[in-house]
């Protein structure tokens, strides 16, 4: 029997991606022993295709196209097409932190690898999300990403069971003080189901531990207030030591321990379990007790053992949780829920405060505000500090997940995800939520339904640095929700001051959005890069709302927002729809539909394929009949040695800009007098197939090609601008 199911299982595993167990449940303990088992599944990373290299290290299409012949026209082509990284310096940002994610620079440096890039990562997400094992392969795929794959597969040990009590030997195994006696009238298939579960759980607890290193008691207290600091409301002492301890953190171990104990869950098939009455089982364990309730529903509380347990399996019913769930903290270092079916509502007890109620803030929670900001750092709902969070919703019924700060699917010094199978649902947060991350993987998933994700900042796609932040929805017609902040907008709620718009405008650092620390703003000089935010809707027709830094763009990071397709709508006020600044790397890509954008809102600014300050901007939008209202500073343009392609392809289009800086425009302004106005600058619009209108300040345009520079600029040679319209060429960007 053993030799048998050893070669299913050696079988299983020899595609180290993807592989998946067989349905039948796992090997008993039997008496013949022929060497350690393998696991039934082994879930490792992708392995990303490299970047072109040679004489020309930036993606070509078979033929050249119209993008080659916009290029040309100023000198350029799509291998020169790019930054000198020995100019970099002058800007006075610094490409040798060496927290920087290995891919920044090559995508900053050549920004046409960036719609491959995002391609793939894509394709990666989608095929993770919608696969039996959604959340292991999208940790694995994040894991990539962030440069420390996952290679390692999960312990075939922890699938070797008991004969007669599968799971109370497992939890005696991992726990020998634990009592057990309630698991005697669990029916056998949960037990065998579990037991991998809890030692998975156990192996998970002790890596923690292990991979937060040994910082003192000063060192520790700043590790645990890092969310604070990151939404800007505490400030840290950077100093050698508590650098030292920071990167003592070793994200990648808890990394490949969360996709570990994440395989052995969907290896589980617990739907199948769904609805099945059971007495309730609560055991405490030296990691947090393990809580599985039957099918009816629950109402779990404070002071309940839901509240601390490392495991929470509720078997179905319409839930309410008003206690932190799938939560990871320095106390409790690794957290699982699960909940199989019915309409839950996940929150929090609420406790109001005089200033909540403007705007869209949700209750307090007892913590208070600050300004009007929230005051919690309680994480709920897949949030992970120095620690490992996985939530899972299964079913297809509408869920609403509540919470004000650091949750649903948040990862800060550790790895958190949550998953919802379906239905539609309601997420709502104010600040560092629904897939954010620093110094780790926050992931939000959802596999299908019509969506609400409302919130305000560093949300939707947030990475700091070293940072891998997602939120990943396959289908459904969804809403992304930054307030606007500006009170002449509806429920605008100038909360999280922009520097950009004050009391008219949010920072909202989201929906697709990559964020770093400025070393010129802070006493002690030291800044990082950051990492990278990735908003992925694969299908639906969606509506996308934000403030000031959303919609795919960067600020010391990387930002990507990879809309699949349909009838899209994007409103904004400042840098958004593939925007970027100061040393920042984003790519807006929406793969069809007939798309609107900025129709209603005061857009401001720098928008729409804009890179500022040695940042590059793609945005590319394929097919469909669209509408764009822009800024002046828009739609393809480079200002102050940053770089800007916009390039739409098909359909019958409007194009409308504040200003003739615009469509392919290009000037260094307020660096035009120092050595900076010698360094390049570029502008590309290109439209190619199909038809489209222009209008500049009111005025239409009707042009083939042309080009615009400010005219102080023009005899420096530095300004690289073009635009071209071609109703019967092709583009592409391979």
């Amino acid at each position: 029997m053993r030799a048998a199911w050893l070669a299913l299982v050696l079988s299983a595993c020899s595609s180290k991606e993807t592989a998946s167990a067989p349905d039948a449940a796992p090997v008993e303990d039997v008496a013949v022993d022929t060497g350690p088992p393998a696991a039934p599944a082994c879930i490792t990373s992708p392995t990303p295709a490299p970047f072109p290299s040679g004489a020309c290290d930036a993606p070509k299409p078979a033929a050249p196209d119209t993008l080659d012949e916009a290029l040309g026209s100023i000198g350029l082509d799509r291998c020169t097409l790019g930054f000198n990284r020995k100019h970099v310096p002058s800007s006075g940002w610094d490409l040798a932190d060496p927290r920087r994610l290995p891919d920044f620079e090559p995508l900053l440096m050549r920004p046409l690898r960036l719609p491959s890039y995002g391609r793939q990562a894509a394709k990666w997400v989608d095929e993770a999300v919608a696969s039996e094992h959604p959340v292991s392969r999208a940790l694995a795929s994040a894991a990539a990403l962030r440069g420390k794959p996952v290679t390692a597969c999960g312990e075939g040990a922890w699938y070797v069971l008991d004969d007669k009590e599968p799971l109370a030997a497992a939890i005696l195994a991992v726990a020998p003080d634990a009592d057990v006696s309630a698991v005697a009238t669990m029916p056998r298939e949960l037990q065998q189901a579990l037991a991998p579960i809890v030692r998975a759980l156990a192996h998970a607890h002790s890596e923690v531990l292990a991979a937060r290193g040994a910082p003192d008691s000063r060192n520790l207290n700043q590790l645990i207030g890092m969310p604070s600091w990151i939404i800007g409301s505490r400030t840290m002492r950077l100093d050698d030591s508590y650098l030292d301890a920071l990167d003592a953190v070793d994200v990648a171990r808890m990394t490949t321990a969360a996709v570990q104990l994440a395989t052995a869950i969907e290896l589980g098939k617990l739907s199948r379990f769904a609805g099945s009455e059971l007495a309730p089982v609560e055991i405490d364990t030296p990691f947090g007790a393990l809580v599985i309730h039957g099918g009816g529903r629950d109402d779990y509380a404070p002071g309940s053992k839901a509240e601390g347990a490392a495991l929470l399996l509720d078997l179905g019913g319409d839930d309410v949780y008003r206690v932190p769930t799938a939560a990871a903290s320095h106390p409790r270092p690794v957290s699982v829920a699960i909940d199989l079916a019915g309409k839950d509502t996940y929150g929090y007890v609420e406790k109001a405060h005089a200033d909540d109620g403007k705007g869209t803030r949700l209750p307090s929670d007892g913590s208070g505000r600050s300004g009007g900001r929230t005051s919690s750092r309680v994480g709920r709902q897949g949030s992970a500090v120095l620690g490992i969070a996985l939530g899972y919703d299964y079913g297809v019924a509408d869920d609403t997940y509540r919470s004000l700060a650091v949750s649903q699917g948040v990862g800060v010094l550790g790895v958190g995800a949550l998953f919802d199978e379906g239905g539609n649902d309601r997420y709502e947060s104010e600040t560092l939520s629904q897939g954010a991350a620093a110094f780790g993987i926050g992931l939000l998933l959802d596999r299908a339904g019509d969506d609400t994700y409302r919130g305000y900042n560093e949300m939707q796609g947030f990475g700091f640095t070293q940072g891998i932040g997602g939120l990943i929805d396959l289908a459904g017609r969804d809403a992304y929700f930054l307030n606007p902040g500006d009170p002449a907008l509806k429920d605008g709620d100038p909360l999280y001051a922009s520097a950009q718009l004050p009391g008219k405008g949010n920072t909202s650092m989201g929906q697709g959005c990559g964020y770093g620390r400025r070393h010129d703003t802070v006493p002690e000089g030291i800044g990082f890069l950051g990492g990278l935010g990735v908003l992925r809707d694969a299908a639906g027709d969606d509506v996308y709302t934000g403030s000031v830094f959303a919609q795919g763009c960067g600020f010391l990071g990387f930002g990507a927002l990879l809309d699949g397709g349909g009838n899209d709508l994007y409103e904004g006020l400042w840098y958004v729809q593939g925007s970027t600044a100061h040393l920042g790397v984003a790519l807006f890509h929406d793969a069809a539909g007939n798309d609107r954008y900025n129709p209603t809102f005061p857009i401001a600014a720098t928008s729409i394929g804009v890179g500022h300050d040695f940042s590059v901007s793609v945005h590319l939008d394929e097919g469909g009949d669209d509408t764009y209202r822009g800024p002046g500073l828009s739609l393809g343009s480079g200002h102050a040695n940053g770089l800007g392609v916009l390039v739409n392809v098909g359909g019958n289009d409007v194009f409308k800009a504040a200003n003739e800086f615009s469509l392919g425009g290009a000037g260094a302004a307020e660096v035009f007098a120092g050595s900076r106005g010698k360094l390049p600058t570029f502008g590309v619009f290109v439209k190619a197939s199909g038809t489209a209108t222009y209008e500049i300040a009111g005025t239409p345009r009707t042009a083939s090609s042309w080009s615009y520079v400010p005219p102080a600029e023009v005899a420096t040679g530095a300004a690289k601008s073009v635009g071209v319209d071609r109703p019967g060429g092709t583009a592409s960007l391979p």
